[in-house]
């Protein structure tokens, strides 16, 4: 069964494996058809809220972590 750890706190509807029936689930934890669906249903205003909603998430996990990504060479 999935960990739903609701890191952005961005909920849908989806169902994960070992789920009986759709639940509140986080975007990043959706299964992709589901993110690609909900994706289609948003507006262009609605598209730039979740980037930058999302773009707070990894800049506070990066923060509250202490990880930087490093360059490959």
């Amino acid at each position: 069964m999935i960990k739903r750890r609701n890191l952005s706190g961005i909920f849908i509807f989806d169902t994960l494996e070992g789920d009986d029936k759709r639940q509140p689930t986080c975007f990043e934890e959706c299964r992709e058809e589901t993110q690609e669906e909900w994706l289609d249903s948003l507006n262009e205003e609605a598209l730039r809220n979740l980037a930058i909603q999302l773009g707070i998430t990894l800049k506070d996990l990066g923060t509250q972590l202490d990880l930087s990504r490093e360059d490959e060479e």
